[in-house]
């Protein structure tokens, strides 16, 4: 009896099992352009987190929210991404001038599709296409 075709049902076993597991982490975690868009949008959510931080801080220093982002990226060591990542189209911002503002970006993916948890707990959850957020200056921020 010869072990060579032992071997060769080892390595299709083998290679089934790679292909099996391929497919089944592709199927649960989606394929990588999918999983490229997550991360986009990811980034976006988190360029609206850091400019609406900066917002508050802003306002808190100057007693109501900047005109626009561009003063933001004015202000003396400021590093803020006021930009989408893949295209360059500027975030859109707008204010009321006193406790309320409002950011817009576009994103590519769905978090209830996605189930993408981390910016749904920072209340960044979002559809695909144009979303905004209407945002609050906390009072003691102004103070």
């Amino acid at each position: 009896m010869s072990t060579k075709p032992v071997g060769k049902w080892m390595l299709i076993a083998a290679s089934v099992a790679i292909v099996a597991a391929v497919a089944g982490a592709v199927a649960v975690m989606g394929s990588p352009a999918a999983q490229r868009e997550i991360r986009l949008d990811q980034r976006r959510a988190r360029d609206l987190d850091e400019v609406a931080n900066t917002v508050r801080a802003y306002a808190k220093k100057h007693g109501q929210p900047p005109p626009d982002l561009g003063t933001l990226t004015r202000q003396p060591g400021a590093h803020l991404d006021i930009a989408d990542p893949v295209d360059g189209t500027p975030y859109v911002y707008s204010t009321d001038g006193k406790d309320n503002f409002r950011l817009c970006a576009h994103f590519t993916t769905d978090t209830a599709k996605t189930r993408d948890v981390d910016w749904v707990a920072r209340n960044w959850e979002h559809g695909a296409g144009k979303q905004c957020f209407d945002l609050k200056i906390k009072d003691e921020d102004l103070k």
